[in-house]
């Protein structure tokens, strides 16, 4: 008799895969957004094509309603600290996917759906963005200190080989290589794909939520 030792896929949480799914639409968006600024030779910063936004707002309203979906649950059926912590990481999930209207606010507030922006606000703007996010990120850590609830470790991070970090964290790497090459070679192509990678970065943390990889032993 021979042991055979697989590995099989568990669902363990399948509505957070909602929320990975908007995580990626959004950075599909984000990425459109980028790449119509750089690659148009009008003076418009945003598109104002009717039809355009039509399709994005029509994205982001699916894009809360599969956030919304994937925490609501969880959320009335949870009590005392865990309640607090869920609608902090509701926060966050909902802020991150509806970045795209926050930056289009804020063009409109700055005139650049008439007027192309300079690359400096357009870099302010990113930091920004990266700042409100980061902030974002670590509400539901202050949440967990300020009830006193002890810090737990995310799935993420459990039993995490060194590799198996570096596979997780693959798409923030490639970001960080896009960037060191491009700024290198005075190109823009990070602004363009830096989105859609980050935003795959952060569906993957839900993602892994979703799906265990277990052992199956068996016997031929």
């Amino acid at each position: 008799m021979l042991g055979l030792s697989l590995l099989r896929i568990r669902v363990s949480n399948n509505r957070s895969i909602l929320t990975a799914i908007a995580m990626l639409l959004t950075g599909c968006v984000l990425t459109s957004m980028s790449g119509a600024y750089f690659t148009t030779l009008t003076d418009v910063g945003f598109s104002r094509s009717r039809l355009w936004w039509e399709i994005v707002l029509n994205v982001e309203i699916l894009c809360a309603a599969l956030v919304w979906f994937s925490f609501v649950e969880r959320i009335k059926a949870a009590e005392g600290k865990r309640y607090y912590v869920l609608l902090a990481q509701c926060f966050v999930a909902m802020f991150a996917t509806l970045l795209p209207v926050w930056i289009a606010l804020a063009g409109a507030s700055l005139g650049w759906f008439t007027k192309r922006p300079e690359l400096g606000a357009i870099n302010w703007l990113v930091v920004a963005c990266l700042g409100l996010w980061a902030a974002g990120m670590a509400l539901p850590i202050c949440v967990q200190l300020i009830l006193g609830r002890s810090l737990w470790l995310p799935p993420f991070f459990r039993g995490a080989t060194p590799m198996v970090m570096v596979l997780r964290f693959s798409p923030l790497l490639l970001t960080f290589g896009l960037v060191w090459w491009q700024e290198s070679v005075g190109g823009y192509l990070h602004y363009i794909y830096a989105p859609i990678l980050l935003y795959t970065q952060g569906a993957l943390s839900y993602l892994i939520r979703s799906f265990r990889f277990v052992e199956d032993t068996g016997s031929a």
